[in-house]
C-alpha cells in the first residue's frame, strides 16, 4: 500500500571552488573610489527592490557585463531551468506570461515528461548547472530538488530573497506558512521557495489507543515501546508498525534529531556516542521483541503508521484509509527534544541565481508563485504555501463529511470527526520546518545500521563506521 522509503538517498556533490570574477577585478583597479561606491550603491538599490519596472530589455548585466536575451518584439527572456517537465511548469508558464505580457519564460528541461529514463542523466544535468554556474551562465532562475542547494548558498550562486519577500507589498506573510518558507536560513537569508509542500505525520489508531495514556510532549520511543508490548498482550500478529525496516526507523530517528548528530557549519559528527550506540541496541530490541516488523500485514494488525500527507484531501483520506478511527500524534522523540511534530517535506523549489541580469523578473515569477493565483494552479501538486487555501479546501471537506456525502477513494462514505481536521490544523501551525539535511549522511546512516541489523557488525562497530564516513564526507 505504501511504497518504502529508498534505503540509498540520492548523494549530493561536492562543487568546486570558484575563482573571483576576473572582469570585476579588473574593473575595480580602473575605477576610481567615487565610481565604485557609486557603483556599489546602484547594485544595492537593485537588489533590495520588490520588481518595479523591471529590466530594459537587452539591459547589461552588472556583475558579468552580459545583455540579457531578448525577443524580437522587445520581451525579456527569463530562463527557468528544471530536470524534467510537468504539466504544473506549462500551467505556471501561461498564467504567468498571460500576467506579465513583457516577459517570455522559457522553461528549459533536461528530460521532457514521459521520457524513458536514462542511466547517468541526473548526473549529466547536475555537471551542467555546475558548468553554467561557474562560468556565469546560469539560468536566471532554478530548481533546487535534485540539486546540491546547501552548497550552492556557500559558494554564493543562489540570491538571498530575503529583503524582496519584506518588501513585496502583494504578499501577505501573516497568510502564508512561514514555517515552510523560512526553515533553517543559511547565513540569515531565504535562498529558496518551494511550489509548494507534504507532510509526513505520525497516526494512531485511535480506538485502541483510548485507553493508553499518551503524553505527546514527553513520549519517548521506550514509552512507545511499553504502549505496543501492553496492548499486544494477547493479541496474535499485532505489531507497533509494520513494512518498516529497522534501518528505515532508525534513518528516520537520524532526521528528525539532525542537529544532534550532525555539525554541519562545524564539519563534526556525533554517532560514536553511547547515546546512538543505544539508539541502535533499542531499534533491534524491538523487532527481536516482535513489536515492529518489516513485514506488510494487515490493515488491523498495526498500531502506528507513518505516513506522508499530500494534499487537503489526504487528511481524510489516507487517515481513514489506514485506520477506522485514526488519531493524528506528535512522534516519539529523543529526551533532548521537547516535541517532535509533523515533518514539512518541501515540493520543487525555486532559486534565483545569483548574477542573473533579470533579478526584478526572476522575482516576479517566484511572488506569482506564492500568489493566490499562483498557488489555484489545479496542476500545482501539495498543499499550498497560503493558509487561507488550504483552509478553504480542508473547510470544504469538513462541510461534506458533516453532510454525510465525503467518499474516500475507494466510494466509502466515511464517518469522521470535524475535530479531525481542527487538530490536524493545530498540528500544521506546529510543524518543524524542514531541514537542509544532507542524502549523502542518511545513506551512510542507513548502510551501516543495516549492517549491524544483518548481524554483520556490532552496534559500536556500526557507529563508528557511520562516524568516520560521515565525518570524511563532511571534510571533503
Amino acid at each position: 500500500m505504501f511504497i518504502r522509503m529508498y534505503r540509498n538517498l540520492i548523494n549530493s556533490i561536492v562543487v568546486k571552488n570558484i575563482n573571483k570574477d576576473e572582469r570585476y577585478g579588473a574593473m575595480i583597479k580602473r575605477l576610481g573610489l567615487t565610481v565604485v561606491l557609486a557603483a556599489i550603491m546602484m547594485a544595492a538599490t537593485t537588489a533590495c527592490s520588490s520588481g518595479g519596472e523591471g529590466t530594459k530589455a537587452g539591459e547589461k548585466n552588472a556583475v558579468t557585463g552580459e545583455k540579457n536575451k531578448t525577443t524580437e518584439n522587445g520581451k525579456n527572456v527569463l530562463t527557468l531551468s528544471i530536470f524534467e517537465s510537468t504539466p504544473f511548469y506549462t500551467a505556471l508558464e501561461k498564467k504567468f506570461e498571460a500576467k506579465h505580457p513583457n516577459i517570455d519564460l522559457q522553461i528549459q528541461a533536461h528530460k521532457q515528461a514521459g521520457e524513458e529514463s536514462k542511466s547517468g542523466e541526473l548526473e549529466e544535468y547536475r555537471q551542467l548547472i555546475n558548468t553554467a554556474l561557474l562560468s556565469g551562465k546560469g539560468p536566471d532562475v532554478l530548481e533546487l530538488g535534485l540539486l546540491p542547494a546547501e552548497q550552492y548558498v556557500e559558494k554564493g550562486f543562489l540570491l538571498n530573497m530575503e529583503d524582496l519577500m519584506n518588501k513585496d507589498e502583494i504578499l501577505k506573510q501573516d497568510n502564508m506558512y512561514m514555517n515552510v518558507l523560512k526553515p533553517n536560513k543559511k547565513e540569515g537569508g531565504t535562498y529558496a521557495i518551494p511550489t509548494g509542500f507534504s507532510l509526513r505525520a505520525f497516526i494512531g489508531n485511535g480506538e485502541m489507543l483510548k485507553s493508553s495514556d499518551i503524553n505527546e510532549q514527553t513520549w519517548t520511543w521506550q514509552d512507545f515501546a511499553d504502549i505496543v508490548k501492553e496492548l499486544k498482550q494477547g493479541k496474535d500478529n499485532l505489531y507497533g508498525m509494520t513494512d518498516y525496516t529497522p534501518d528505515m526507523l532508525v534513518q528516520e530517528m537520524t532526521i528528525d534529531s539532525y542537529s544532534l548528530y550532525v555539525d554541519k557549519a562545524a564539519k563534526k559528527a556525533k554517532f560514536d556516542t553511547p547515546e546512538f550506540v543505544a539508539l541502535l541496541n533499542q531499534v533491534n530490541n524491538m523487532y527481536d521483541e516482535g513489536l515492529m516488523t518489516a513485514e506488510p500485514a494487515e490493515l488491523d494488525k498495526q498500531l502506528f503508521y507513518s505516513a506522508v500527507i499530500s494534499e487537503p484531501s489526504d487528511v481524510i483520506n489516507v487517515t481513514h484509509t489506514l485506520f477506522d478511527h485514526p488519531r493524528l500524534l506528535q512522534k516519539p522523540h529523543n529526551k533532548e527534544q521537547s516535541s517532535t511534530t509533523m515533518r514539512i517535506i518541501p515540493s520543487s523549489e525555486l532559486a534565483i541565481w545569483a548574477k542573473t541580469p533579470l533579478q526584478a523578473e526572476a522575482w516576479k515569477l517566484l511572488s506569482f508563485l506564492l500568489s493566490e493565483e499562483g498557488q489555484l494552479i489545479p496542476e500545482r501538486s501539495g498543499f499550498s504555501l497560503l493558509k487561507s487555501v488550504n483552509e478553504q479546501k480542508l473547510n470544504e471537506i469538513k462541510e461534506q463529511i458533516k453532510a454525510g456525502t465525503y467518499q474516500l477513494p475507494d466510494g466509502q462514505f466515511v464517518k469522521a470527526e470535524g475535530e479531525e481536521i481542527t487538530r490536524f490544523t493545530q498540528l500544521l501551525e506546529m510543524a518543524n520546518p524542514h531541514l537542509l539535511l544532507d542524502g549523502k549522511v542518511l545513506a551512510i546512516v542507513s548502510e551501516e545500521s543495516h549492517a549491524y541489523f544483518s548481524g554483520q557488525k556490532s552496534a559500536e562497530e556500526a557507529a563508528r563506521l557511520i562516524q568516520n564516513r560521515v565525518t570524511t564526507f563532511l571534510n571533503e
